[in-house]
């Protein structure tokens, strides 16, 4: 019996797979190669070639090019193509329209893999995209791990729960402000929220320490 439920989560990972895929080639550049990944329910973890940490500021735009495809509603098209049977997977556009002229520039902006896998049928359906962490697990081989759908949207709602609650606990001083500050590097740390976001308080308590506390 197909759980039908389940195959929903895991096609909207495994079709945030390619568009991940592409995004860090857009952002890290084309040396970017796909080493492995693990698509489940709950979230996607990506494993590609990559010689350094990527930058907080790297993964941001990583993740905004991502939700922008989901705010686009672009369509997911599924073709299979001869003489040998192999089946392409490409996103925004018809698979007809890229075989129609293989060498155009226009197909650097789409996402376009051989894939036999589920996948949803308009990015829309993933609801939201957040990047939760990168790690390096070899040399020259980073790891990120995401999340779409509800799972998304509640990091994002996490996440600004945490800014507000930053920005409240400058508005105080002394032991207090301490406290706060301490509790809140501590859920940052600890809560799945998007990794840049995860950056960005980290510095903005960073600072309220040492221009408070000093």
């Amino acid at each position: 019996m197909v759980d039908y439920d389940r195959r929903k989560l895991i096609a909207s990972n495994h079709t945030f797979t390619h568009i991940l895929n592409f995004a860090l080639r857009e952002v890290l550049g084309d040396h970017v190669d796909q080493k492995g990944s693990i698509v489940l329910p709950e979230n996607l973890r990506f494993d590609f070639s990559h010689g350094k940490p990527v930058k907080p500021e790297e993964l941001k735009k990583i993740e905004s090019i991502v939700n922008e495809q989901i705010k686009d509603e672009m369509d997911v098209f599924a073709k299979e193509v001869y003489p040998d049977p192999v089946r392409v997977v490409a996103i925004g556009r018809k698979v007809e329209d890229l075989l129609s002229d293989p060498q155009s520039e226009e197909w650097l902006s789409i996402s376009a893999e051989l894939c036999g896998g589920t996948h949803i049928s308009n990015t829309r359906e993933a609801k939201a995209f957040a990047l939760l962490s990168e790690e390096g697990i070899a040399k020259g081989i980073r790891r990120v791990t995401t999340v779409t759908l509800d799972y998304a949207l509640k990091a994002a709602e996490l996440a600004s729960s945490l800014g507000q609650e930053a920005n409240e606990a400058s508005k105080t001083e002394g032991s207090l402000l301490e406290q706060k500050v301490r509790s809140l590097n501590g859920r940052v740390e600890s809560l799945p929220i998007p990794t840049a976001k995860k950056a960005e308080l980290k510095v903005k308590l960073s600072v309220l320490q040492a221009f408070h506390l000093s």
